[in-house]
């Protein structure tokens, strides 16, 4: 493949979730005047936390059958009896679960967050995150920009439909808004399952288009839809007032 080839097309987007280091050059300028072309989304529901140790309380789920509280905590081995316990219809993200996560934790190929039902202590759901890129050609110049994968969400097939997964998608993007006052992140980045586009596009995610596109990908993600969500900018003063609270 010539180099033409890879730079000729003009603003495919290609997805890139492969661990390692990125060989291709990245020039800043010519990734500034590509992302004033992105369709950036101004209203949505994402917004930066004003109180960053609000993170750490219990979330709390307003259920129209009960009222639930969830705890998260990180992956361990000290939970191996409730992820195994963890039943869904979904085969690749319950195998990911009770057979990869432990190892691709190890690595540091994505770090994985177990939610609880607070009173029973049931294990309910997980998502695990990973550093990605998004890769934008345009002008003969490729540039990278930084992201955060959401690479696995599931809800347990017993807690589907009380809006746990909402809430849980939520707490992951406030985390990802946490991490942005200290890493440059520029989009949030995901796989999604046909019937769960609708979902995500409620929170402003657009899918990347397949025309010119070239998505990086492993065999989990043969039927998935890649989508992406450009990140608001944070003032610098706000950052300063969110990373000192």
């Amino acid at each position: 493949m010539s180099s033409e080839d890879i730079v000729g097309n003009r603003n495919p987007w290609e997805m890139t979730a492969i661990p390692g280091g990125i060989i291709e050059w990245v020039d800043s300028q010519a990734a500034a005047f590509l992302l004033e072309d992105l369709p950036i989304i101004r209203s949505v529901n994402l917004k930066p936390p004003q109180n960053l140790s609000l993170l750490t309380d219990p979330i709390k789920i307003d259920s129209p059958d009960q009222g639930l509280t969830l705890t998260y905590k990180p992956l361990s081995y000290e939970y191996q009896q409730q992820i195994m316990s963890f039943n869904s219809a979904y085969t690749p993200l319950l195998q990911f679960l009770q057979t990869d996560a432990f190892l691709y934790e190890e690595i540091g190929n994505t770090c994985t967050t177990l939610f609880f039902e607070s009173n029973a202590n049931e294990l309910v759901g997980f998502c695990s995150t990973k550093c990605s890129s998004l890769k934008i050609k345009g002008r003969k110049i490729i540039s990278l920009c930084p992201s955060v994968e959401i690479a696995a969400l599931c809800i347990d097939d017993h807690y589907r439909y009380l809006g746990i997964g909402q809430a849980i998608f939520n707490h992951t993007i406030q985390q990802i808004y946490k991490i942005k006052t200290m890493v440059g992140v520029q989009f949030i980045t995901l796989f999604s399952l046909p019937e769960a586009v609708a979902f995500y596009q409620k929170f402003g995610f657009r899918r990347l288009e397949k025309k010119g596109m070239k998505v990086l990908y492993t065999s989990v993600h043969e039927c998935c839809i890649p989508m992406y969500f450009p990140l608001p900018h944070i003032p610098l003063q706000q950052r300063y007032t969110i990373t000192t609270i």
